[in-house]
Order: C-alpha cells, then sequence, then structure tokens
C-alpha cells in the first residue's frame, strides 16, 4: 500500500512562517510507518526549506511564505486586503505530483477554519493526478464542524479527533497490512514524530502536553482536546536528547497551549536537564501563561535557552480577561516581566499577544492595552480575533445575530471579522495597528 500525507495550501488575507510545522501530521507519519507495511510520501506545500526556497528566512528561521494574489470569495470583496494562496507555486506541487506512483490513500490535514479555499485548491490539483485515490481529511476542521464541512469540501472521509488510531483502522479497512493496535490512550507510548520528512531539521517542533485547563471563551483547546493531558518529564527528555543526536537541530519550537501548567513536573525537570547537557535555543510562539513566570521559571527559561518568549496577556479590560478564564492579571503580567528582566532577558527580547477585534470592544480599551505594553518596555503583538465555531464566543455571536445562524465557515476569519463583524470603523482599525508598529519600533530601538 502507497500512502501519501499533505499539508495543504493556505487561503487568506495574510500569513506568516512563525515555525509552523504539522506536527499532528508528522505524529500519523510516524504512526504509519511503526504499525504499518505502507509506503510513505510527504508532500508539505508550506515548507519554505525544499526545491526552490521562497522569501529570505529570518536567522531563527521564520519567514514569509512564498504568495500569488487571488480572487476573493464574494463575501471577502468588501475587504480592503489582498487575498493570496500561500505556499510553494502550484506548478512545483504538480512537478512533485507527477514523479510519485500512483497512490492508494491521501490524508490531508487541515488548521485554521477559513483555510477551506486552501484545502479545495490542493483537493483540486491531487485529482488531477489521482483520479481514484482515496481522499481522507482529518485536522482541526472536521474535529470542529464535522456536520457542515461536506458542504464545503470533496471528499471520501473526515477523521474527527485524534487520528493515531483511526488512521490504522483506514488502512487496514482499505486492505493494507497493519501489524498492531497499539494502545495509544498514554501520551507517553506515541512513537516520535517522524521529523525525516522535514526537509529542514533546524527548528523540530516540541509538544509537551495536549490541551489546557483552562476554559477561555474564545478558544477551541478544550474543544480539540477533552482533557489536559501532560507527558512525562522522562518522555519529553528522551525525545529532545534522541532528536538532538540525530539531526543536531538548533531549535525547538513549542507547540503547546499550557507549556507552564503544572511546571514542578514537567518544564523544571525537563529542562534542568537540558541546561546541563545542551545548546539549544527554544521559542513559544503560542504564548505561555504570565502567572506562572515566578523567578524560578524565569530562570530557567534564560538558563535553558529560551529566545523567543511571548506572554498570553489578552487586555487590560476586566471583561476581556474574564473571558480568558481571569488567568491573567496586571499585577501578574508585571511580576512576570520584572522576573524575566531579573533572570537576564532584555525588556526588548519579551513579547507579549493583546487581543483585538473582539466583537464590542472599544477602541479605548485597545489603546490603553497597547499603552500599558509600552510602559512595560515589551513588544505587543495583534492577536486577531477568530470566532471558532462550538467556543461559547461563536455561539453567543451566533445567538446576537453577529453570525449566521447556519456556520458560515467564511466568518471565522480573523481579517474578515475584525473588518466587518467587530464593530471597529476601519479608521480605528489602521490606527491601532500603525501604534502597534510604532511601540515595536520604539522598544526595539532602546
Amino acid at each position: 500500500m502507497k500512502v501519501l500525507l499533505i499539508n495543504p495550501y493556505i487561503y487568506d488575507f495574510t500569513a506568516f512562517d512563525l515555525w509552523l510545522r504539522p506536527l499532528g501530521l508528522l505524529y500519523i507519519g510516524s504512526i504509519i510507518k511503526n504499525y504499518t507495511n505502507a509506503e510513505i510520501f510527504w508532500i508539505d506545500v508550506l515548507d519554505r526549506f525544499q526545491d526552490n526556497p521562497g522569501p529570505k528566512s529570518k536567522k531563527d528561521g521564520r519567514g514569509k511564505f512564498h504568495r500569488e494574489i487571488v480572487d476573493k470569495p464574494e463575501i471577502y470583496k468588501i475587504i480592503p486586503r489582498n487575498y493570496s494562496r500561500y505556499g510553494i507555486p502550484a506548478d512545483n506541487f504538480m512537478e512533485k505530483l507527477d514523479k510519485l506512483p500512483e497512490i492508494d490513500i491521501i490524508f490531508i490535514t487541515t488548521l485554521m477554519t477559513y483555510w477551506i479555499d486552501g484545502i479545495n485548491f490542493t483537493i483540486k490539483k491531487l485529482r488531477e493526478r489521482f483520479k481514484k485515490t482515496k481522499i481522507i481529511i482529518g485536522g482541526i476542521l472536521p474535529t470542529l464542524v464535522p456536520f457542515y464541512i461536506k458542504k464545503y469540501i470533496e471528499a471520501d472521509s473526515f477523521i474527527k479527533g485524534y487520528g493515531e488510531k483511526k488512521v490504522l483502522q483506514i488502512i487496514e479497512h482499505n486492505n493494507g497490512t497493519v501489524y498492531k493496535h497499539p494502545d495509544l490512550s498514554d501520551i507517553n507510548k506515541l512513537p516520535f514524530p517522524a521529523y525525516e520528512f522535514l526537509s529542514n531539521k533546524k527548528y523540530l517542533p516540541l509538544l509537551t502536553s495536549r490541551g489546557c485547563p483552562f476554559n477561555c471563551t474564545y478558544c477551541a483547546s478544550n474543544l480539540l482536546n477533552k482533557r489536559f493531558i501532560e507527558r512525562s518529564s522522562e518522555n519529553i527528555i528522551e525525545e529532545i536528547l534522541y532528536m538532538y543526536d540525530k539531526y543536531k537541530p538548533e531549535s525547538f519550537i513549542i507547540f503547546d497551549d499550557a507549556f507552564l501548567v503544572n511546571k514542578e513536573k514537567r518544564f523544571l525537570r525537563v529542562f534542568n536537564k537540558v541546561k546541563q547537557n545542551l545548546n539549544l535555543k527554544f521559542h513559544t510562539p503560542n504564548g505561555i501563561h504570565a502567572r506562572e513566570v515566578d523567578l524560578k521559571t524565569a530562570e530557567m527559561l534564560y538558563e535553558s535557552g529560551f529566545k523567543t518568549i511571548r506572554l498570553s496577556f489578552e487586555s487590560t479590560n476586566s471583561e476581556i480577561l474574564k473571558k480568558s478564564s481571569s488567568k491573567i492579571t496586571i499585577n501578574e503580567m508585571i511580576n512576570a516581566v520584572n522576573n524575566l528582566e531579573k533572570a537576564g532577558f532584555k525588556r526588548k527580547e519579551i513579547e507579549c499577544y493583546i487581543l483585538f477585534g473582539i466583537y464590542g470592544q472599544r477602541i479605548n480599551d485597545i489603546i490603553n492595552s497597547l499603552n500599558f505594553v509600552k510602559k512595560l518596555g515589551i513588544i505587543p503583538h495583534l492577536s486577531y480575533f477568530s470566532p471558532v465555531p462550538q467556543t461559547k464566543d461563536f455561539l453567543n455571536l451566533q445567538k446576537s445575530g453577529i453570525l449566521s445562524k447556519k456556520i458560515n465557515l467564511y466568518e471565522t476569519n480573523k481579517i474578515y471579522f475584525v473588518y466587518e463583524k467587530s464593530g471597529l470603523p476601519i479608521n480605528e482599525i489602521e490606527h491601532v495597528k500603525d501604534l502597534t508598529i510604532e511601540i515595536t519600533h520604539r522598544v526595539q530601538n532602546q
């Protein structure tokens, strides 16, 4: 049996490679490799380091995707931004497909609920090459909207939830050989991700837990992961040491939603070991909980090589902080920054996320939050609000008539929502963006 794993194109107003790696698909690849006789083929159209690299990367591995401006769907015509396809040129994709043998099953992963045009473009190109091959869609999209996805995407079947067990069942059902159906209920029994499929192994993704114990009204983490599951410190250390010995990476990228929760048994144990044995860099693009950053934690972050520190702050507004499960206060944010500075970080090396575009959010609330961050002397990043299906905020927006009663996945696009549904006029949106850039430049030049 021959299986093709695909990370599809993105269609959006904006996209940037903040170490974006299809970690779920890498785990799927490892499951298939370890427990079946299938021959695995891999194409990641968002891999900027393959064949004909696109725009130049930054020194730490981040960078712009190759992009081509495309026509907007009708609903987006009013948005004053270009709509683009992000990923390798389509001709390069077709060349890769033409070099492949006939494939039995294609597994495609998904991420944002509004990247449906990118998935459909990917499927269209796959159908041109493989007329009868079964196409299976997994990941976030079929998990959050299992009853609506067929309206938008034509595939043979969909995988809701974790896919490790289900891909084995699908392969076996299609006359492939499965050596074993392992017990994968324990996260520590998952085989390490199949990083051999990455063309550049300098920057490897790392997951130390699944899910999040908080219940923020705008976040789908607890919908995608029914419970918060942590890997053992021993299992994490084993993976880091194994991958370091095998690939000699420069950095690991932390993909956790709740990296510092229960830090005594996971984070502190793991990175006490790491700092003693390895010369590595670590990055936290998903954001970490500022409440957990006491002095001991800050010192461990500094001593073990963390270079990108992004704190989840959200806002100075008390109502917005309630949406965040009250997981942070202004004083806790101040303490976190002070502790990081005491540990050795410069303030201009510390970054934070501010929620932007929530329905009903006032311009003064955003400006107050930005000015607070400016006073702290750290770098702000606007975290555009996206109404994620099934979340409390999404359901409330449906009830209030802000979003369609029948799910329209195009409405979940973060740029569309801030321009058309947030209630903020365009001049205020542009002012907030300009102010964020101004503060960032001022902090960076201190």
